[in-house]
């Protein structure tokens, strides 16, 4: 069975979570509605399919300082954003060879 990844981070009002899913086959980045009984999906970046060398340790979720915004980053590089103030999303198509597409003003410092 190929190994599964799962990472998340809850804004600090616990309204919202930025969530890093692999499920061996297939990986996305998901902003949840934290307030809902079942817990709501608001939106999703796809992050790459098949095969991947990551480990837990090369994954992380994180907010911003201001929590407008949360972060996935691989390897310490911001593959991809969630912005909840302009309700818009950046990012995805992940591969070692490739450069993240976010915005300059979009990108922030992974505090790992």
């Amino acid at each position: 069975m190929a190994k599964e990844l799962f990472e998340s981070a809850v804004r600090g009002q616990e309204d919202l979570g930025g969530v890093f899913e692999y499920d061996g086959n297939t990986a996305h980045f998901y902003l949840y509605d934290m307030r809902q009984i079942n817990q709501q999906i608001v939106d999703t970046i796809h992050i790459f399919s098949g095969t991947t060398d990551l480990n837990d340790s090369d994954v992380i979720v994180q907010w911003d300082k201001g929590e407008q915004r949360v972060g996935l980053f691989l390897r310490d590089v911001q593959w991809a954003v969630f912005n909840v103030a302009s309700r818009r999303k950046y990012g995805g198509n992940y591969k070692t060879q490739n450069r993240p597409e976010i915005p300059n003003e979009e990108i922030f410092s992974c505090m790992s």
